[in-house]
């Protein structure tokens, strides 16, 4: 059974979290900050540590120095484009953010300790996919890495285009009300495409003010 660190000091998400993870047959321990952590655990036993990002004392991206190669995902209420990039160069796995998705954060979980036994096996490092989810369990692995159950005449249809755009370099505009999967069809793109084992960040724009959103997305030039 993987044996899961969580990171976080507020009590409720961190309860929540470890029922979430419990109920899913997975091994929990927990800490309210890093020095706790470092404190209470051997941290680098660990299969995965999930932590926020700020947290009392040290951030919790100080656990992937700690972690010496532990697959580390990071949460954060902060949800800037900038936060996930800044974790992901210093070598968080994932990122997540809060409030989060229940299935989101079981599929990163499943991914994250996949992707590891199989580095394991072969020797190579856990590479870093940003909320890229795995496919969830009863999907019909005729899909491949595209990660959406369904199978009648429409999916089938989707599917083939995706399969079909996700080689070239173009731009991509999904379409589509809210909970129709939009993100799940950018994570397939992702997952065919030349890019795979890059990271995929997605960021909510509606949460970035209009004033703040071209430096967010593309960088802020001093003095500029």
């Amino acid at each position: 059974m993987p044996h899961i660190l969580i990171v976080e000091d507020e009590t409720i998400i961190r309860s929540a979290l470890r029922r979430l993870l419990e109920r899913n047959q997975y091994q929990v321990s927990e800490a309210g900050s890093v020095q706790e952590a470092q404190e209470r655990f051997t941290i680098p036993t660990f299969d995965l540590i999930v932590s926020d990002l700020r947290l009392p004392g040290a951030p919790g991206t100080e656990l992937i120095k700690l972690g010496q190669g532990t697959p580390v995902l990071i949460m954060t209420s902060y949800a800037s484009l900038r936060s996930a990039v800044d974790s992901m160069k210093m070598g968080a796995v994932d990122y997540i953010a809060k409030p989060f998705d229940h299935d989101e954060m079981l599929q990163a979980v499943a991914r994250i300790l996949r992707d590891r036994q199989s580095a394991q096996v072969s020797g190579e490092p856990v590479v870093g996919k940003a909320t890229n989810g795995a496919a969830k369990p009863g999907i019909d692995n005729s899909n491949g890495e595209i990660g959406i159950i369904g199978s009648c005449p429409p999916m089938q249809d989707l599917y083939s285009k995706i399969r079909k755009v996700a080689p070239t370099d173009s731009n991509v505009l999904i379409q589509g009300e809210s909970g129709t999967g939009k993100e799940l069809v950018a994570r397939a793109l992702h997952n065919l495409s030349r890019r795979a084992k890059a990271p995929m960040i997605s960021v909510n724009c509606a949460a970035i003010p209009e004033s703040l959103i071209e430096s967010e997305l593309f960088g802020h030039e001093k003095g500029a």
